[in-house]
């Protein structure tokens, strides 16, 4: 652009009275702000520059520049020669208030921070706002937009560490407060589980806030978004060790989150840390951390919390359900035996009632009937003919039922209360029969047979024809296989075995299934899930036998022979993310 140009952009600028008003910037200074050329803008008035600004947004070229570029690519050229040329535009900010600032936090471009606190930090004779040295650098820092944020709450937010870090050593000192969504920086890097970020602010602020809305803290979120107590977790709750028995607007600790959460290495740090923090119980319900973790099935944090601190095992919520009437609605069979075999706490609360006579037996037996053990029932020598304050025995809902109660528990199982129970108050646990016919019901039932059916038998073909044409080889004299002796080999033949079986019994129990289907006309949900079972072992064993085979053609080539056996073995590993992901 040349000076003409430039000329009749600032003669555009001015008003009736000959004064400089703010309009919006022409379409082409603004694409030159955007690739970062200062060159038109050298002979401009400084008033003129301070008035370029965008429509919507009021966006000066700074913002612009730093808006337009790349993080990969970033230069700090053009804000540097602007901000010689203009000071004032340091701290102007646009209709959202923000500062040049906060938009270079919020995209995570560092390097323009750091340029910009460091001009801050020069004498500005022309912006009477902004002092000079180390207090104007952090006057800056501590600037809010119109949510309440200051630069620091944007690094965070967008989880820009080097952000963090640079702002966080410029200004220790300052705790930052709450914005607008009662969210400090602390609490927002606590919720978005970036470790990196927490240790940042615990280590470079000496007094940083902790706030949260509803009444949450950071070690709330924390404890709700860990998965496990790494260093960030454990660095937080030794500088806040007293927000363990904090409770926000629900009556909820930390501990309370973790446990409903299962978060079992969380619950752990947190227990050690104070025990006597599971026994607070939450407005709504009275409910302790020891009952949440019962009713959404998480049986590891159960058995811890009662090894830490045994005297919760008898609190009750205000339906006076202890932690063994939620065990029995949301754990496994075999998690319930173990709990009872194993613990004499909990086996000494199976006869215990809730406020309308309810025992634990009771709960089981009208939720979940097919998966009443009895011989659970008799090891721990209960009576089972007892009746509730409505006169209704546990063998009287085995034999006949008992919706209400049914129904009030599958209402547990739905309610959120006041948006803490993101998975419902409690979490019914299905039987497996149960989840064998929602995934195959009677419309689909032959056309999932016959799927199933033709893996196992491709499975079966390939281990059958695998068994004949062995790695390695026969001999030419004896027709004895020429790898033999070796142990890989060995291994193969042995896996080959175990796939050739799972893969047949998977084939005949499907065949078996057609008879049962012609004579009752019904599918038999045992012998489908048996086959599925069969498929999938016998799907592990040809994974087996393909790495064991592999080597023991490859061992001459060590470092092949192991490259080709992890990348066989990867199929465990993708196997268990797939059902990660399924249960969620």
């Amino acid at each position: 652009m040349n000076p003409v140009s430039i000329e009749i952009e600032e003669a555009s600028l001015l008003d009736n009275n000959g004064e400089i008003s703010q309009s919006q910037i022409d379409p082409i200074l603004f694409k030159v702000a955007a690739a970062g050329n200062s060159e038109p803008f050298k002979d401009m008035a400084r008033e003129v520059i301070e008035s370029l600004l965008t429509a919507k947004t009021k966006n000066t070229i700074l913002h612009i520049s730093i808006i337009s570029q790349e993080r990969e690519n970033v230069s700090t050229k053009f804000v540097a020669e602007i901000l010689e040329k203009c000071p004032s535009l340091l701290l102007q900010v646009n209709a959202k208030g923000d500062t040049p600032l906060n938009v270079a936090a919020k995209f995570g471009h560092s390097d323009i921070v750091r340029v910009l606190v460091e001009r801050a930090k020069l004498p500005q004779p022309e912006n009477e706002e902004l002092e000079s040295g180390v207090g104007a650098a952090r006057q800056m820092i501590r600037m809010t937009n119109n949510e309440k944020n200051t630069a620091l709450h944007e690094a965070v937010c967008h989880q820009n560490v080097d952000v963090v870090e640079i702002l966080t050593k410029e200004d220790p000192d300052y705790p930052y407060s709450a914005n607008n969504y009662g969210k400090t920086p602390l609490y927002m890097a606590a919720e978005s589980r970036c470790s990196n970020m927490v240790l940042a602010l615990l280590e470079n602020s000496t007094s940083v806030s902790h706030e949260g809305p509803n009444g949450k803290t950071a070690l709330h979120a924390a404890a709700m978004e860990f998965p496990f107590a790494n260093a960030a977790f454990q660095k937080l709750l030794e500088e806040k060790k007293n927000l363990i028995k904090e409770t926000d607007q629900y009556g909820w600790t930390p501990i309370h989150y973790a446990a409903y959460h299962g978060n079992y290495w969380t619950i752990k740090l947190l227990l050690e840390t104070d025990q006597s923090a599971s026994n607070i119980a939450d407005k709504d319900r009275k409910m302790t951390a020891l009952h949440l973790a019962a009713g959404q099935g998480h049986a590891k944090i159960v058995k811890e919390i009662l090894s830490v601190n045994p005297e919760c095992y008898e609190l009750v919520d205000n339906r006076g359900w202890n932690f063994l009437h939620y065990a029995m609605v949301s754990f496994h069979v075999g998690q319930l035996r173990n709990l009872l075999e194993n613990n004499p706490l909990a086996r000494s609360l199976i006869d215990e009632g809730d406020a309308k006579g309810n025992t634990p037996l009771h709960v089981l037996a009208a939720v979940r009937p097919k998966e009443f053990d009895v011989d659970l029932v008799r090891k721990t020598q209960t009576n089972y003919d007892a009746v509730n304050k409505q006169n209704v025995s546990v063998r009287h809902i085995l034999d006949y039922g008992y919706p209400e109660l049914k129904e009030e528990i599958q209402k547990l199982s739905k309610d959120v209360g006041r948006g803490q129970y993101s998975d419902g108050v409690i979490c019914i646990r299905e039987s497996e029969d149960r989840a064998v016919q929602k995934y195959v019901t009677e419309e689909n039932y032959k056309d999932t047979r016959a799927s199933h059916l033709v893996v196992a038998a491709l499975i079966a073909t390939v281990a059958f024809a695998a068994a004949f044409t062995i790695p390695g080889g026969y001999r030419s004299e004896n027709g004895t296989a020429i790898l033999r002796r070796n142990t890989a080999f060995q291994a193969f033949i042995v896996a080959d075995s175990i796939a050739m079986v799972f893969s047949l019994s998977a084939v005949f129990t499907h065949f078996l299934m057609s008879f049962i289907i012609e004579e009752t006309k019904d599918f038999n949900e045992d012998l489908l899930l048996a086959s599925v079972w069969f498929t999938i072992f016998s799907m592990g064993a040809m994974v087996i036998a393909f790495v064991t085979g592999t080597y023991a053609m490859l061992v001459p080539s060590l470092g092949l022979a192991i490259i080709t056996c992890l990348i066989g073995l990867s199929f465990f590993l993708l196997v268990i993310w797939i059902v990660r992901l399924s249960i969620k």
